[in-house]
């Protein structure tokens, strides 16, 4: 029986483009993935521009509008609303490709990983054209890691605790540690490749509020280092 993947979308739609941002890099999921073998959760906090489908053309199974809740609740949020084996967390600056969901979960199911991080930085052609004929095991040596998207096994992420609530902007670096300490097998491959944004929305916070931004760094970072 083919296995369900619930992809969960955080978004922060305070002005016109973010929410264009996040129409679109929805639409690139709708287009190239097979509708039956996902459902999508979008989780949208403190949103002043909504997601709009005026043709219906989105794939979006749960649109869960949230206030104040922030970014690492609302994936913790929004994995308490999936029906998935596999999880997806997913950036609203994250696009995704041709094949990406099946070849993720490759990993999964023949036991590669419990968590698979594809490949998110900037590559030349000649290196795309050879990441076509690697096969899976080798791809895993040529991935680059960042948290803008992965896949994770339902029970690695209740085993790892989920995300810690009290974290924004550094909470990537605290996720990638209670994977290390709960002894989740997690790999990166270049067999996927996405284009990721990186930082759009917190950049964006940065250039309307300095001073937020550095608060919610201070915070973090006090956090971490205990």
């Amino acid at each position: 029986m083919r296995k369900l993947t619930s992809v969960i979308m955080t978004s922060y739609n305070q002005s016109l483009w973010l929410s264009q941002m996040t129409m679109a890099a929805v639409a690139n999921v709708t287009r190239y993935t097979d509708p039956e073998e996902y459902e999508f959760i979008l989780m949208s906090d403190s949103e002043k521009f909504k997601v709009r489908d005026d043709f219906k053309c989105l794939k979006i199974d749960k649109y869960i509008r949230t206030q104040g809740e922030g970014y690492t609740k609302s994936m913790n949020h929004g994995a308490s609303e999936a029906s998935g084996d596999y999880l997806v967390f997913m950036q609203n600056d994250v696009f995704v490709h041709e094949g990406w969901l099946p070849s993720l979960k490759h990993y999964l199911e023949h036991g590669l990983a419990e968590c698979i991080f594809p490949d998110q930085m900037p590559r030349p052609r000649r290196f795309v054209k050879e990441s076509y004929d690697m096969g899976y095991q080798e791809a895993m040596k040529f991935g680059s890691r960042d948290a803008g998207l992965f896949m994770i096994t339902r029970e690695a992420f209740s085993r790892c605790g989920g995300w810690d609530e009290d974290l924004s902007l550094l909470a990537e670096r605290d996720f990638y540690e209670r994977l290390g300490k709960a002894h989740v097998n997690y790999k990166d491959t270049c067999k996927v490749m996405i284009t990721h944004i990186m930082a759009a929305t917190n950049f964006s916070r940065l250039h309307e509020n300095p001073k937020e931004y550095e608060e919610m760094m201070k915070k973090d970072a006090d956090k971490l280092n205990g």
